[in-house]
């Protein structure tokens, strides 16, 4: 059966191509789809294996075509080179290094080229869908089916809490995987509502990842989140004040009443009597054990190998991991120090640089740009870079591939903002230079009758 998905999906490449060439209104459903196809997970995955390890341990299990990867190739392949140069090409080719390089070091270098080309593919999807956001109303598409996903998954949530799932994860395999996701997909549509967007699928989605949030009951997903969009609030209110923004925060306390309630029912129920701040233990003894793989390899030990090579090196034990699958079958509950056990120290500030640079420069847009709703909304992006920097600290969930599409998504949405704003300055510039050499006119000469009047 996978072979006859794999078959479907390289066939619609030249049908997707003609039917974006067909006409170009229909590359704004094509953003739709990518924002919608993010949040399909699980059994409602798309997704034919080319290759696949269903029984490795490492996050990456094999290589993977979805429809969201033929979207993003037909869309390159229709698309003039008016915008195909868009910033942090070379930044995302400089964090490849590491992972490339980790093959060496690598115990099963195979297992370590998946995860070489879940970053190519990344790659594609950043290019494409940054060059599609400098064209106007693009963004907006992207952010209604990102929305229109949040719902999706709101609408699984809501049917697993009511069946008695403590933890619901949507589709997913897990619900801190989701909550990242969620995170990186309602603030920008929060900046877009700051900014006076209207559309209900936005108020729809704005709801829905607080219903996902709240009833997945992440700890950290619920309090970064939190903190998150009071943050985005205040510093959006910073860079222009408007009344739409006050109007929001009361629809902000709104949602609140309504998620915070599910939240601390969702954590009742996970902890009982118990702290919240308890079972920690076993996340410190990971912890320790990619800092012990770490000393022992600097440039790790190959990207997608952490769980194979601190049970088979005896990592774990001497770290004190306890005997369970829930702690021997994941990686540490650290992203940074996930990358350094694997990739090394290269390897993990080149995952710190990948975060921040865009974040501080959708800042620098933000408050340089302050009118007009797009670099509102890329504040709302540059938010979520920071808060998922933040989140990295406790979560794993940022090396796993439906959670890097998201991530590369909003690298986009940065990219192409800074295009267009760059493109915008161009064509300003010009036509001040045009202006500035047209000729001055001359006054017109006086006539020869009134020069020559004739004497009495």
């Amino acid at each position: 059966m996978r072979w006859v998905a794999l078959a479907l999906m390289i066939i619609s490449l030249p049908i997707l191509i003609g039917w974006l060439k067909a006409r170009r209104a229909r590359r704004d459903y094509a953003l739709t789809a990518i924002g919608l196809l993010t949040f399909l997970g699980g059994d409602l995955a798309i997704e034919p294996s080319i290759i696949s390890w269903p029984v490795w341990a490492g996050l990456a299990r094999g290589i993977f075509l979805t429809p969201s990867d033929v979207l993003a190739l037909a869309l390159i392949a229709t698309r003039g080179g008016s915008h195909s140069r868009v910033p942090f090409r070379l930044l995302i080719a400089v964090y490849a290094i590491p992972v490339m390089l980790s093959m060496a070091f690598s115990p099963v270098p195979f297992a370590t080229f998946f995860v070489v080309v879940q970053v190519l593919q990344m790659g594609v999807l950043f290019v494409a869908v940054a060059g599609e956001v400098a064209r106007p109303g693009a963004l907006r598409s992207l952010l209604i089916g990102l929305s229109l996903g949040l719902m999706l998954q709101a609408g699984y949530v809501i049917q697993q809490k009511l069946s008695g799932v403590v933890q619901a994860p949507g589709t997913f395999v897990h619900q801190n995987l989701l909550g990242m996701m969620v995170e990186l997909a309602v603030l920008p549509v929060v900046a877009a509502v700051l900014e006076g967007e209207r559309s209900k699928i936005m108020y729809g989605g704005i709801i829905g990842g607080m219903i996902v949030i709240a009833g997945g009951g992440s700890r950290a997903a619920m309090a970064i989140v939190a903190v998150a969009i009071g943050v985005l609030v205040l510093v959006s209110i910073a860079r222009r004040m408007t009344p739409r923004k006050l109007q929001v925060m009361g629809m902000g306390v709104l949602a609140l009443a309504i998620a915070v309630p599910l939240g601390q029912a969702t954590l009742k129920d996970r902890f009982g009597d118990a702290s919240v701040l308890s079972q920690e233990e076993q996340r410190a003894a990971l912890a320790r054990s990619a800092r012990l793989i770490a000393d022992d390899y600097p440039f790790g030990v190959g990207a997608n190998q952490f769980v194979p090579v601190t049970n088979t090196g005896g990592y774990a034990t001497r770290a004190g991991v306890a005997w369970s699958a829930g702690n021997r079958a994941i990686p540490v509950h650290n992203s940074y120090l996930l990358a350094r056990a694997e990739t090394g120290r290269a390897g993990e500030i080149m995952q710190i640089l990948l975060l921040m640079i865009p974040a501080l420069a959708g800042l620098r847009l933000a408050f340089g740009r302050r009118k007009g709703a797009t670099p509102g909304i890329v504040l709302g992006v540059a938010v979520a870079l920071i808060a998922v920097a933040v989140h990295n600290l406790f979560e794993y969930a940022w090396a796993v591939r439906t959670v890097q599409v998201m991530f590369f998504l909003n690298l986009a949405i940065i990219a192409g903002s800074m295009r267009a704003a760059k493109l915008e300055r161009t064509a300003s510039r010009r036509a001040a230079l045009a202006q500035a050499e047209q000729p001055i006119a001359e006054p017109a000469a006086p006539a020869l009758a009134s020069l020559s009047r004739p004497t009495g």
